[in-house]
């Protein structure tokens, strides 16, 4: 005759339990899945959906971890709209943008609410404290080349950029990677925007001989350059800037010493700073980067790296980072049984994340401090060599 108690105790202290669970840990993304920037949008958005999956039945030591994409349709307005929206439905924080102008407006967004944001692309870190810059930017890439010039004895490097605002800010983060890695400048040679020929200036540095060239312009200047340099007895390294060299060449990127020239071929031994993802199929076992490699392919690219090219890899697995950084920092937050607030938990992440250790994931390594948010480091980059064709 004590059945219907005992039930109805046993059903209300389990009411109670499910009450005291956690509540689930929401994390927004934001790109342009349509749109003029839809071809980088939609493998960022695969790449967050992927994630999710994985994660599905384990979330934050049990408790659900819920991403939530939004598609800004390329509309700067739209991305700070929806950022709003997803501090309003209690996000932790947000992973952003697929252009520069939206994670600007978007960063500004979340400076107010408190709300963290892990940027996919350059931003403006200047009178923000919630925002972490994602991408490498010049600094963090030509630091990278410093390092690997140094590895093989060249102390001087010297400098090929545009006589532009976009050379000027070149230059400047050239000095601070010198700086930064302890290496000399032998000089700089500046062309202007409309050169077809680049002889002058590839003469002025070849008489120098500098240990290594570092071209760091278009995608046009960069053979003119080669072929200027090389034609004027230049023999040394040349390092490129990742984004001047053409996609269908990172096919042929490879890790270690520098393959002879081919003939007639002015790419092969061009060295370039790439993220480990973007030579996921050519990783040593060794490589410090290989297990984080091999697991974002496993979640995003159902185990074979060759199902995207090296520059969609390096797209997809900023976003996988991204989110594994996050639920890293989220675990740090859950083991301390802070309060489910909203506003704690998003404070409680960046601490979190200021905290942690050196991330050595797919698309790089990753660590900020109050002093310093730029959290691509330049060890998680892959100085690659071209091979010959």
């Amino acid at each position: 005759m004590h059945r219907r108690p005992l039930l109805a105790i046993a059903l209300a202290a389990l009411a109670g339990l499910a009450l005291e669970q956690p509540t689930a840990w929401t994390v927004g993304v934001i790109v342009s899945r349509t749109g003029p920037a839809s071809a980088t949008g939609v493998l960022q958005a695969h790449a967050a959906e992927r994630f999710a999956a994985s994660v599905a039945s384990s979330g934050v030591f049990g408790t659900p971890l819920q991403v939530d994409v939004r598609d800004d349709a390329g509309d700067p307005a739209r991305a700070a709209a929806l950022a709003a929206e997803l501090v309003a439905d209690g996000a932790a924080a947000v992973v952003c943008c697929t252009t520069t102008t939206a994670t600007q407006r978007v960063a500004a967004e979340l400076e107010a609410s408190g709300t963290l944001l892990l940027a996919l692309t350059p931003v403006d870190l200047e009178g923000t404290t919630r925002t972490f810059a994602l991408a490498a930017d010049d600094r963090t890439r030509l630091t990278a080349i410093a390092v690997d010039a140094a590895g093989e004895g060249k102390t001087s490097l010297a400098l090929m950029t545009l006589a532009t605002p976009f050379g000027d800010a070149a230059i400047a983060a050239f000095e601070r990677a010198l700086a930064d890695a302890g290496r000399t400048l032998a000089g700089e040679a500046r062309y202007p925007a409309d050169a077809a020929v680049l002889t002058p200036e590839a003469l002025w540095i070849a008489t120098r001989q500098p240990g290594a060239v570092v071209v760091w312009g278009l995608p046009l200047d960069l053979p003119r350059a080669l072929d200027a340099l090389r034609a004027r007895g230049y023999e040394g390294h040349v390092y490129a800037r990742p984004e001047a060299l053409p996609a269908w060449l990172l096919e042929r990127a490879r890790i270690g010493g520098g393959a002879p020239r081919g003939d007639g071929d002015p790419w092969t031994g061009v060295r370039v700073p790439l993220t480990p993802a973007a030579l996921a199929d050519r990783l040593p076992a060794d490589h410090p980067h290989h297990d984080a490699v091999a697991a974002f392919v496993g979640r995003v690219l159902a185990g074979d790296p060759n199902a995207a090219s090296p520059a969609d890899r390096a797209v997809l697995a900023q976003v996988d980072d991204a989110l594994v950084w996050l639920r890293a920092g989220m675990e740090q937050v859950a083991a301390l049984g802070l309060d489910d607030g909203a506003n704690v938990r998003r404070q409680a992440l960046r601490d979190a994340l200021i905290g942690l250790p050196t991330q050595a994931l797919a698309a790089g390594a990753y660590a900020a401090t109050d002093a310093d948010r730029r959290a691509a480091r330049w060890q998680g980059l892959v100085v690659a060599r071209v091979g010959p064709p």
